[in-house]
Parts: structure tokens; C-alpha cells; sequence
């Protein structure tokens, strides 16, 4: 089975952010596992590409603290291509363009905010690790407890901000929701638009017909 890294070893080898290569991930340009760590929160593992190898043997300051990461060359696995859609798909590219922007929208909106609440998430779960480390230290260093309190309500602080947060996330998914259905109405106004212009085209043929010369109607009707 090849080895995995987290994300941080992933961003570093490639000297990007952690939120990039998460972003690499969900396009499809890093192949990995997603998975709950011991603290019960989601947490990528990485199959390293030949990128992210070289990235790592470029730093060697990494071996004195974290020691050698040995990968053989099986362990590289780089991502797949994805093909272009073909056939009745692609005719979906031809949307109307508020329709692309409106997603746009809507996705530089929540992503940053569901991010940032994983990132809450997470420091949430390593300060409550800490404050049970410290209540276990408190049988023998009682002088500690003033201050595992103080870590406590910090911690639960910050829980009330996170609720706070995805409260934010439930409402503007609310507005989405809204923004949906405004989509939807303006779509079935354009559809009764087209029609309301083949009438009228129709009309305009008919009092065309009607205008023309007596004599050219008999014409016509000879013809």
C-alpha cells in the first residue's frame, strides 16, 4: 500500500498553502483518502506525486525533527486526467452566462467560510486535548488549576464562536436557496419572452398579408 502525508508536509514540500492543495484535491490534482483523525475530525492523507517528491528531498532542515521520509517509487501516485465532456453534456457550457456567474458567486462565498470553520474545528479539538492533558496534571501540580480554567472558558469561547459561524453558514445557505428560486423565475420569464416574441412575428406577417394590394392578392391567388 503506497504511504500518505498530511497536508501540511504536502504544502510545504510544494511550497504552497495548506488550503491549495486542499484545493488540488477537490479538482482532482492530488489523489488522496479523506478520513476522521483521533479527534474525530475529517483529515486528508496525500499519496505523494512526483512533485511532492521532489519537494521533499529538496529539504533536508525536514530529517533533523521529523526524521527521513523513505518512499520507494511504487509509493508515487500521480493523479489522473480528467477528459472533457463530450456529446449532450457539453451543451451545458452553453447556459446562460448570469447562470455561471451566479455559481461563481456562490461558491467564493461559502468556501471560505466552511473553511474557516474546519480550521475552528480543528484548533477547537487540540484545545480541548490540552485542557484534559492539564486536568490530569492537576492530581499532582494543584497550582495549575487557575490556569486550566482560564484554557476552559478560552475553549468554550471559541465553541460559541463556531456555532456562531455555522449559524452564518445556515442563513446564507437560506439566501442561496432564495437566489435559486429568483433563477428559476427569471428563466420561466425569458421562456414566456420568446414565445411573446414569435407572436409577435406572427402578427407583424399577418398585417403584412393584410397591407398588400388588392391586386397583388389576385396574383398571388392566380399563381
Amino acid at each position: 500500500m503506497s504511504r500518505t502525508i498530511s497536508v501540511k508536509e504536502a504544502a510545504a514540500a510544494l511550497g504552497i498553502t495548506p488550503r491549495a492543495v486542499t484545493y488540488r484535491l477537490e479538482k482532482g490534482q492530488l489523489k488522496g483518502t479523506l478520513n476522521k483523525n483521533e479527534f474525530g475530525v475529517p483529515e486528508w492523507r496525500i499519496y505523494p506525486n512526483k512533485e511532492i517528491m521532489a519537494g521533499l528531498n529538496s529539504q533536508p532542515e525536514a530529517t533533523t525533527t521529523t526524521g527521513p521520509i523513505n518512499f520507494e517509487p511504487e509509493d508515487v501516485v500521480e493523479a489522473e486526467s480528467v477528459d472533457a465532456p463530450e456529446g449532450p453534456e457539453a451543451t451545458t457550457q452553453t447556459e446562460p452566462r448570469f447562470a455561471t456567474e451566479f455559481q461563481t458567486i456562490v461558491e467564493q462565498c461559502v468556501r471560505p467560510l466552511v473553511e474557516e470553520v474546519k480550521a475552528q474545528a480543528l484548533a477547537l479539538a487540540e484545545k480541548e486535548r490540552i485542557i484534559e492533558d492539564q486536568k490530569r496534571q492537576l492530581r499532582l501540580l494543584p497550582d495549575f488549576q487557575r490556569q486550566a480554567e482560564q484554557e476552559r472558558q478560552h475553549a468554550e469561547e471559541e465553541r460559541k464562536a463556531a456555532e456562531l459561524r455555522a449559524l452564518e453558514i445556515e442563513a446564507l445557505n437560506r439566501q442561496i436557496a432564495a437566489m435559486e428560486e429568483q433563477k428559476r423565475e427569471l428563466e420561466e420569464k425569458a421562456q414566456q419572452a420568446n414565445i411573446l416574441v414569435q407572436d409577435i412575428e406572427t402578427l407583424k406577417a399577418t398585417v403584412e398579408k393584410l397591407q398588400k394590394p388588392w391586386w397583388k392578392k389576385w396574383f398571388s391567388a392566380q399563381e
